[in-house]
């Protein structure tokens, strides 16, 4: 008891009030009025003997020993605690605990997270965001319909995702447990390929799988678990995402290979057929599913009815990751419409300067590359401008010149797609002659400028000039 004391003990020593209360006066006071009113009217004043005075002294400082732990309860406790620990135990929270799966407000549990649909009879969500139905909370049922619930904003899933009593004991299961151990996983994106071409499922052990069909070679990206199969994402041919679950059987894929993969994207553009025969252009950046691996250049189909053909070096495996490699390429350098390609077709079979009138510089610029990109010399020779007054060889010894060029094509084709990569276009026009600017990509340097040039005829169309670009 001769250790240090703690701050209440200086304070009860002095008790709890500023002066001193029950002293013998007072007591004799109480005594005096009792007696006054009690029959017989007075009182004589009291010696009280010193034994009996012992009860009365007991009974105040018990009384102050009672005010001094009222009023400095709060100072009480932390220094009992301090001095005494363990005796004074800290409460626990309680547990949450699952509660049941299906209540009578229709809340009921998933067995993970899943994309939802716009009805229930939607096997696909195209040109739509996907809508993600959390599992982490219960969700409520609106409505059942063939095989599907209708859940949280007016959306449906299948029921298959519902949890049902059977699925797990509850009694006695913490709601934090719960939540990690549910049947469906998330993971860690990572890719795989199909294996086999196959019509993919709702959920999974879907009786008969009703997604649309996923060819050989598609390039999947898995996002969850449940035992032996695997919810993936895939990409339409478009380039949209689909916005609904994917499952597939586990035995259905196969390690992801780039140098096997069937799907991707264009790094430059290729030239291709539509259903009509007409022959189309196809962009960089493009999605292609390929049919036809050959050696050094492949078959594909792109928008589902185009078909053509393309360089192996032009091919980017893996739509989702493909795009950040694909080279952001001016649209100047394109056909901006399709009746301007059109018309360039018709160029192509008559060759006349008639079906030049009215086009822009630009537009000549974009006919020169694309002939010259085909290896297409005679369609270049009637866009050159012509005359006494200009320095342009005769068509037969443009021919022969350009005869004599092994691969001449292909050359041109390098050459446009390195300016395509590179370069920005604008186009300047003054008075009778006109240049189309290129200017590389994140320069101000005049050294990183070239310029194809233009003029304009008497009859007032716009043609190549010779040597375009010296």
């Amino acid at each position: 008891m001769n250790g240090p004391k703690p701050e209440w003990y200086d304070k009860l020593k002095s008790g709890p009030f500023t002066r001193k209360t029950f002293t013998m006066d007072d007591i004799y006071g109480i005594e005096q009025k009792a007696a006054e009113s009690a029959p017989g009217g007075r009182l004589r004043k009291l010696t009280i003997p010193k034994r009996r005075r012992t009860l009365p002294v007991l009974a105040a400082v018990l009384l102050c020993l009672a005010a001094a732990a009222f009023l400095f309860r709060g100072e009480l406790a932390p220094a009992v605690t301090k001095a005494w620990p363990g005796i004074v135990k800290p409460t626990e929270p309680p547990q949450a605990t699952v509660p049941p799966l299906q209540d009578s407000k229709s809340y009921s549990y998933l067995k993970g997270d899943t994309y939802s649909l716009s009805g229930p009879d939607e096997t696909s969500s195209y040109g739509s965001d996907p809508f993600l139905v959390s599992s982490d909370h219960p969700v409520k049922i609106r409505d059942r319909k063939n095989g599907f619930i209708q859940v949280n904003n007016d959306r449906w899933i299948p029921e298959w995702f519902v949890l049902k009593e059977s699925d797990k004991p509850l009694e006695s299961t913490e709601l934090n447990e719960f939540l990690k151990e549910r049947p469906v996983v998330n993971v860690s994106p990572y890719y795989m390929t199909v294996k086999g071409s196959l019509n993919f499922s709702l959920y999974p052990g879907e009786e008969k799988p009703s997604g649309f069909l996923l060819k050989q070679g598609r390039v999947v990206k898995v996002i969850r678990e449940y035992e032996n199969w695997l919810c993936v994402r895939v990409m339409y041919t478009d380039g949209l995402e689909y916005s609904g679950d994917v499952w597939v059987p586990k035995s259905e894929l196969t390690v992801y290979d780039p140098s096997k993969a069937r799907e991707g994207l264009l790094k430059s553009r290729a030239i291709a057929t539509d259903s009509t025969g007409q022959t189309v252009y196809v962009t960089e950046g493009s999605p292609v599913m390929i049919e036809d691996l050959s050696e050094n250049k492949y078959t594909f189909t792109a928008f589902r009815d185009i078909k053509g053909t393309l360089f192996k070096s032009d091919f980017l495996p893996n739509p989702f990751e493909g795009k950040d490699q694909v080279p952001q390429v001016d649209y100047q350098w394109h056909f901006s419409k399709k009746e301007s390609f059109e018309q360039f077709d018709v160029f192509t079979k008559n060759r006349t300067d008639d079906q030049l009138k009215g086009l822009e510089p630009i537009d000549i610029f974009r006919f020169y590359v694309t002939a010259s990109e085909k290896g297409d010399w005679e369609t270049v020779y009637a866009l050159l401008i012509k005359g006494s007054d200009y320095a342009t060889p005769s068509r037969e010894e443009y021919l022969a010149d350009m005869g004599r060029e092994t691969d001449a094509d292909k050359q041109a084709k390098q050459k446009w797609d390195a300016l395509r990569k590179d370069y920005t276009l604008y186009q300047e026009i003054s008075g009778d002659s006109a240049y189309i600017v290129m200017t590389k990509r994140g320069s101000g340097s005049p050294e990183d400028k070239q310029a194809f040039s233009l003029t304009r005829n008497k009859a007032g169309i716009w043609k190549v000039s010779w040597l375009p670009m010296q």
